[in-house]
């Protein structure tokens, strides 16, 4: 009996019909293509083998905003928002990429070389970013300035602040062990995909096996309340958004081994958006509160299928924009509660008749 109301209870969240939207969405894929779903292993010119195919590039692009939409996730269930990550992925780039080079006057040729040690190109990035979202909760916590205000700041500094560290110049490098993390792989799975997992499976380890998870829903359903009862909510806003941060600067390194460079004005561009929708579809609402970080990862994975989809069967990349934002839109009405509630009431009518005719 109870595994028949957590059945029923599964089939009325907003989680279901968002892994119903992805897998919907691939069979649409599928049946106007049917090698959209394939997967290769391709041996390359060095000998490594590789995994090839869209569903793997599908998981593969969907890295930086999965990494990104994780603490995005956090920071909604605070009743929050941060729109200051995509500058933060040109920021972790930027910082990356000066230590490479350093002054590209004296080093002008790009080859496999490092100028610093690469230590500093990888830790530096992620320390300056985890500072930049504390930055954030800061503000926010101490300061009680509404979260899209105080991250506002940011997203609009943050570009400037890539630019000034680079001194305006575009960096580019051939270092492997750099362009390792965005194009490697492992035993044949791309790196960023190894990367996500570990991250996402970390984050989930803290969040659920700790007690840090309800209290960030308890701050999120009600500050005060919290509060009075002995939780320190700044505390727990802070360590949020310092999170949030630090895995923006993930996914900045991811990006800028991509394209072996730093792009200050188009690293991380709309990635605020996207990881708010990905969050958004997977079921968490924007009101605080309880949170799905599998839902997330469906989320993410939905929004870079339809990118991929789109990309697929050559539509001009202006009207992908049109095309996400039409498909996006399905999702949630699907999962907006009168439509769940009004299905659920139709299955439920459908047993009672199969019941009835039964007994009969």
């Amino acid at each position: 009996m109870k595994r028949k109301l957590a059945g029923n209870a599964f089939l009325k969240s907003k989680l279901f019909w968002a892994i119903v939207a992805e897998f919907l969405i691939l069979l649409v894929g599928f049946i106007l293509r049917p090698d959209f779903l394939s997967i290769q292993l391709r041996t390359l010119a060095d000998g490594t083998r590789v995994l090839y195919g869209t569903p793997i590039d599908i998981f593969n692009r969907s890295a930086e905003i999965t990494l990104i939409a994780m603490g995005m996730t956090l920071v909604i269930a605070l009743g929050g928002t941060d729109i200051s990550v995509g500058a933060l992925v040109a920021v972790a780039g930027a910082i990356a990429l000066k230590f490479l080079r350093w002054d590209v006057l004296i080093y002008n040729t790009p080859g496999d070389y490092t100028v610093k040690p690469y230590f500093y190109a990888i830790a530096v990035p992620l320390i300056v970013c985890a500072l930049m979202g504390l930055f954030n909760g800061s503000l926010i916590a101490k300061l009680k300035i509404q979260p899209i205000i105080a991250t506002l700041i940011l997203m609009v500094g943050g570009r400037g602040i890539a630019q000034i560290i680079t001194n305006g110049k575009q960096f580019t490098t051939q270092y492997s062990p750099f362009k390792f993390i965005g194009n490697g792989s492992i035993l044949g799975i791309p790196f960023p995909i190894i990367i996500t997992l570990v991250v996402v499976v970390a984050v989930m380890v803290f969040v659920r096996k700790t007690s840090f998870g309800m209290f960030v829903e308890s701050v999120g359903i009600n500050p005060s309340a919290s509060r009075l009862s002995g939780l320190k909510s700044g505390t727990i806003i802070m360590i949020v958004y310092t999170l949030t941060g630090f895995l923006s600067g993930i996914s900045g390194l991811i990006y800028s081994s991509r394209i072996s460079s730093n792009d200050s004005n188009n690293a991380g561009l709309g990635y605020e958006m996207d990881a708010i929708l990905a969050v958004v579809i997977g079921g968490t609402s924007m009101t605080g509160g309880k949170f799905s970080l599998f839902g997330t990862v469906v989320g993410s994975l939905i929004i870079r299928t339809i990118t991929t989809l789109v990309m697929y069967f050559g539509v001009v990349s202006e009207a992908i924009m049109a095309f996400k934002a039409l498909i996006i839109a399905v999702v949630i009405v699907l999962q907006s509660e009168p439509v769940r509630n009004a299905i659920a009431k139709r299955r439920e009518r459908r047993h009672l008749n199969i019941g009835g005719e039964m007994h009969a």
